[in-house]
């Protein structure tokens, strides 16, 4: 059997507010024993939001795929992309965890690290004026 696996399991936003629609990538690749090295793989990804199946799609030849996905309720999504494998690759699935927030929390979060690039931006001007004094 080939070893397969999903590799780049990524989301546009691990955060995205109730009723935003994120888009959710990756890749399937299959092991050259020989190359000794990860290469593209075509075939069926499904894709199962809390233990349920979404959606399916084939992947490029690259062996990327991109799924969208929306929530209309808040709370944690546990995001997980399946290959089913056959007669000559292994089966493999790969998993992420995403929050669907209010619009308040959004807010909130984004209040928050602005307030901590200014500390951290006077931080550094503190430092360099010292510096500066004391050289």
């Amino acid at each position: 059997m080939i070893r397969t696996r999903i590799a780049g399991l990524h989301v546009s936003d691990s955060k995205p507010v109730v009723g935003e629609t994120i888009t959710i990538r990756g890749y399937l690749q299959q092991y050259d024993e020989e190359g000794k090295k990860w290469e593209p793989l075509r075939g069926l990804v499904k894709l199962y939001v809390d233990g349920f199946e979404f959606d399916r799609t084939a992947t490029n030849p690259d062996g990327s795929f991109e799924f969208k996905y929306r929530s209309s309720i808040t709370g944690e999504r546990k995001i997980e992309a399946r290959f089913i494998g056959g007669f000559k690759h292994e089966s493999c699935k790969k998993e992420i965890l995403i929050e669907y927030i209010t619009r308040e929390q959004k807010r909130k979060m984004e209040i928050l690290a602005k307030i901590a690039l200014a500390v951290i931006f006077l931080i550094v001007i503190i430092v360099f004026l010292l510096f500066l004094f004391y050289t």
